[in-house]
């Protein structure tokens, strides 16, 4: 049976059936490697709700600074074809996330099998979506292979977060992202959303999902990503939130934009991109982790 898609509201979907394992061969993966450079380390881009364009920046910015990267289009490999905005504005948190975390997880797992390049330096990147499927591989993955994970722009809904980490990470926001929030000033970082939004019964990392969901406590709120963050923290976990001036949604993905989005029975802000400046800054950051 393959993945279908079933409208649960009007306008709104998730998706039902078995989700196909990850196939290298797909003409949705992406691997670049960097020419001269003998075991490059390994940057895998992980999409946001959007699909592969979301990374497509972030892809040719590491690759022309000699690291090998790994992208791929969740949607496709699950043989679903639709353009950006059905999935970003008729599909649940959890439906985009399921399908992400099943290609990523894919993946991961393949990419320590590449010869050309050091799978002992192997780090992950993921976007909005993306960050929260990321920060549950974080839970998963061996730290012989990942050294470690970016999550940028954290929803902290759909999947939820994990419990307890294995691999450092840290959480990346714009302090312009107001990203699918109620207000301008609705910051990504420290917004909490019904626990309804969250997925019962995910089959990865136990996780706050387990206790706010659909099914249990579905009109509290979740935890947010700096809540999460904190209780990582004094957990004793390896990580962090890197802020980022003149900064919102998607760092890496374009210029800085005000914009607004019409959500089914809603006007949402949608500040997108950031400053040259910002962009670059994160982008040393990120690869000073990385030739380290």
């Amino acid at each position: 049976m393959s993945p279908r898609l079933v409208e649960v509201a009007p306008g709104i979907h998730t998706v039902s059936g078995p989700l196909p394992p990850f196939d290298p061969r797909h003409p949705s993966v992406d691997l670049r490697l960097p020419g001269g450079v003998t075991k490059p380390p390994l940057l895998i881009l992980v999409h946001g709700g959007g699909g592969a364009r979301d990374q497509a920046n972030a892809m040719a910015l590491f690759h022309a600074q000699g690291v090998a990267v790994l992208g791929f289009d969740a949607y496709r490999l699950a043989g679903l074809e639709r353009e950006a905005q059905f999935w970003i504005r008729h599909v649940t948190y959890e439906a985009r996330q399921r399908m992400i975390y099943a290609a990523a997880l894919g993946a991961y797992r393949w990419a320590t099998t590449l010869e050309g390049v050091d799978t002992s330096r192997i780090f992950i990147h993921g976007l909005s979506n993306g960050a929260d499927v990321v920060a549950n591989l974080a839970a998963v993955a061996s730290p012989a292979h990942i050294r470690m994970v970016f999550a940028e722009g954290l929803a902290g809904a759909g999947l939820g977060l994990p419990d307890r980490l294995s691999i450092p990470l840290r959480a990346v926001f714009g302090r312009l992202d107001n990203y699918a929030g109620s207000s301008a000033t609705d910051w990504r970082w420290a917004r909490r959303v019904p626990c309804r939004l969250n997925m019962a019964g995910f089959d990865g990392p136990p996780g706050n999902a387990a206790r706010c969901n659909a099914t249990l406590n579905a009109f509290n709120l979740t935890e947010s990503p700096e809540q999460w963050v904190a209780r990582q923290r004094a957990a004793g976990a390896d990580i962090d939130t890197w802020f980022y001036d003149d900064a919102a949604h998607g760092i890496l993905a374009g210029q800085l934009r005000f914009l607004t989005v019409e959500w089914p029975g809603r006007t949402a802000p949608a500040t997108f991109g950031a400053t040259e400046v910002a962009r670059q800054k994160l982008l040393q950051d990120m690869l000073a982790v990385i030739h380290a």
